[in-house]
């Protein structure tokens, strides 16, 4: 493997399997993500397992996606997210707070460590160092209940920029050519 941070975390958070790029490891996750679109059945799936309390190092449950109150729904699921959290050592996050990959980013997230979250921008993680993968529901509740997260060893890719960025080029840009020169599915099984 390279010497690149992406290395070093997955090396650090492997519990089994080789880390030769497409066979089958596990991760240890330190964190976990949900949202209110999908934290509820995550965490009907957790519960499920028995178990008295989540395993990661922290848990968030997220409220910012169904935040209309117009009928009984929303507010139902989002009394259960909170009874959930209190219940089995989860931080809840109450609407308002702030959109959960950004907030997560900002307030809990740690250089080195793995996030699993069941929200599509989970990710964002990976821009201060972070492995943060987004992924189903169940998975998250398995890697709560302390197992480990299976996936096929990514390829990592080094990135080389030569010269000089123009004035208000950001990383986002940057990760826009590549994926424009790649297409969305030339960065799957990948770091970068």
């Amino acid at each position: 493997m390279h010497d690149s941070v992406a290395a070093k975390i997955l090396k650090k958070h492997i519990v089994c399997g080789e880390p030769l790029t497409g066979s089958e490891i596990g991760l240890c996750i330190d964190q976990t993500l949900t949202q209110d679109a999908t934290g509820t059945l995550a965490y009907l799936q957790f519960e499920a397992m028995k178990i008295s309390g989540v395993k990661t190092k922290l848990s968030v449950s997220y409220v910012d996606h169904n935040t209309l109150q117009e009928g009984f729904e929303n507010f139902d699921d989002h009394l259960f997210l909170q009874t959930f959290a209190k219940k089995y050592g989860i931080y809840f996050s109450k609407p308002g707070s702030g959109i959960c990959h950004q907030v997560h980013l900002e307030r809990f997230g740690v250089p080195g460590m793995t996030l699993l979250g069941s929200d599509s921008h989970t990710p964002t993680g990976g821009g201060i160092g972070m492995l943060a993968i987004g992924a189903g529901g169940l998975d998250v509740a398995m890697a709560m209940a302390g197992e480990p997260f299976y996936l096929a060893m990514p390829e990592i890719i080094k990135v080389t920029l030569k010269g000089k960025l123009r004035n208000y080029v950001a990383a986002k840009d940057i990760i826009l050519e590549l994926l424009s020169r790649l297409t969305v599915k030339g960065g799957v099984g990948k770091i970068f």
